[in-house]
């Protein structure tokens, strides 16, 4: 509920406006609900709950209908897949098509076979088959993780580097790692609803920070 998704949105709209050609895994969302959210992204006035219910005036069947066939020319570069469960699958898509970079959200529902029982060689897994696709195909993974749930029992709820589920894996291999934060969860008179933070926590090349939003 932070926002990692909304995230994402972004993420593959500059890619895609640089020329970049992005592969999404949606693993929670269906395409179509993506795809929503894309349109909403790129409205004045359409939001994504009125969407969902189908609760729309018909301007905003017309605006939904404009923009959506714009996304279509707009968006030629990106790959969507909702339907592909397994690791081996993922990674046969992607050494296919090439991509520039791989969004694959998010990396806990990626069904992973012939691994030692536990989830934390699953993820062990994920993240060194991702690092030496991307070894070989010359592109770049973004891998949204979700958290545990001790977060919600601090004090200070900022997400940092243990928060990660199965964390030392995911610590240990990322290049760099970022969190959403988005306070009016946990504080609604401290925090404004339209405000977040991205909280770089690790980055090889780069510098760590808090950026605010």
């Amino acid at each position: 509920g932070h926002g990692k998704t909304t995230l994402v949105i972004n993420i593959v709209k500059g890619l895609i406006q640089q020329g970049y050609r992005v592969m999404l895994f949606n693993r929670e969302m269906s395409n179509t609900e993506m795809l929503k959210k894309m349109v909403v992204m790129d409205s004045n006035s359409l939001k994504y709950g009125n969407i969902r219910r189908n609760d729309l005036s018909n301007k905003d069947k017309l605006e939904f209908e404009s923009i959506s066939g714009k996304l279509k020319g707009d968006y030629k570069n990106l790959l969507m897949y909702d339907g592909i469960r397994n690791l081996d699958d993922s990674l046969r898509e992607i050494a296919k098509h090439k991509p520039d970079v791989i969004i694959d959200d998010y990396i806990q529902l990626i069904d992973v076979s012939n691994v030692r029982e536990g989830r934390r060689f699953e993820i062990e897994k994920i993240m060194q088959e991702y690092k030496w696709i991307c070894k070989t195909e010359n592109c770049s993974a973004i891998l949204v993780s979700q958290l545990n749930r001790e977060i919600e029992k601090r004090l200070d709820p900022r997400p940092r580097m243990s928060d990660y589920a199965e964390s030392g894996v995911i610590e240990q291999t990322a290049e760099s790692a970022m969190f959403v934060f988005y306070g009016h969860n946990f504080d609604n008179e401290r925090y404004s609803p339209f405000n977040s933070e991205l909280i770089v926590s690790k980055c090889r090349y780069g510098r760590i920070g808090t950026h605010k939003i």
